[in-house]
């Protein structure tokens, strides 16, 4: 029986435009239902197995400032990289400073617009590992152009039995859009036609053995009275995925 170590980053960034804002928020409020939440999951009891060396939040200023705060940060980070954010943009830098053999994205959308916002992150990811080592999962909507740039570079949109053949690192990231919006309203673009809770930790399951890091991005809390409610679903998605990489790291 092994225990793994986590390194829990928070980055509150919420700076490109998006449908609904605030996602700047989510870390600290994700942080406060944690400890309020069962840690028996999956057969794993977290507090056992699991230990946290806790990173704090960062607030970056712009998108350079992202960049470079998380490159000090993880650079010196001991433990599995766990990621909470802020919007989607927060992707790129994380991958950029793990380097890892692919990223996986599981969204919504394609996130293949120009820019340097938070729907540009795949193509500035493509941009930067090239199209073999970046592949999409779940899409469900997109915009003409990006329509057309996922052609024009032959952008990859796979299939469970594709990431199940993978082999190689994986940084995997994870926009809460993936979820259906009856299960999770509170994201920045929220699409119907969404991935179950337990479809969305399969996925988890089938890279577990792979990971070197996760990112969880684009939860947008509002003052809402049922936050609580949706918040918590966050934290129990975060709690599953933890499992399940301790049961493939054995």
């Amino acid at each position: 029986m092994i225990s793994m170590d986590f390194a829990l980053l928070g980055i509150k960034y919420d700076r490109s435009q998006t449908f609904i804002k605030g996602a700047s928020r989510a870390p600290e409020i994700i942080r406060n239902i944690l400890p309020k939440i069962e840690t028996y999951v999956s057969g794993i009891e977290l507090t056992d197995r699991a230990f946290f060396d806790d990173l704090g939040n960062i607030t970056p200023r712009d998108n350079s400032d992202l960049i470079n705060q998380i490159f000090v940060v993880l650079s010196r980070a001991k433990g599995f990289p766990l990621i909470i954010g802020g919007d989607h943009s927060v992707t790129y830098p994380c991958a950029k400073t793990l380097d890892p053999g692919y990223v996986v994205v599981v969204d919504a959308h394609p996130d293949c617009e120009e820019g340097e916002g938070h729907d540009s992150v795949v193509r500035r990811l493509i941009e930067k590992f090239g199209k073999d080592r970046v592949l999409l999962y779940g899409v469900r909507s997109m915009s003409k152009k990006e329509k057309e740039f996922i052609e024009k570079n032959e952008v990859k949109i796979v299939s469970l039995r594709d990431l199940e053949r993978l082999k190689g690192n994986v940084y995997l990231s994870i926009d809460l859009d993936i979820l259906d919006p009856s299960i999770m309203p509170l994201v920045g673009n929220p699409e119907p036609d969404g991935l179950k809770f337990g479809e969305v930790v399969d996925i988890v399951k089938i890279l577990a053995d792979r990971l070197v890091g996760i990112d969880f991005v684009e939860y947008t809390p509002t003052t809402i009275s049922s936050r609580d409610v949706y918040t918590s679903i966050v934290g129990k998605l975060i709690y599953a995925s933890i499992a399940e990489i301790i049961k493939a790291k054995e």
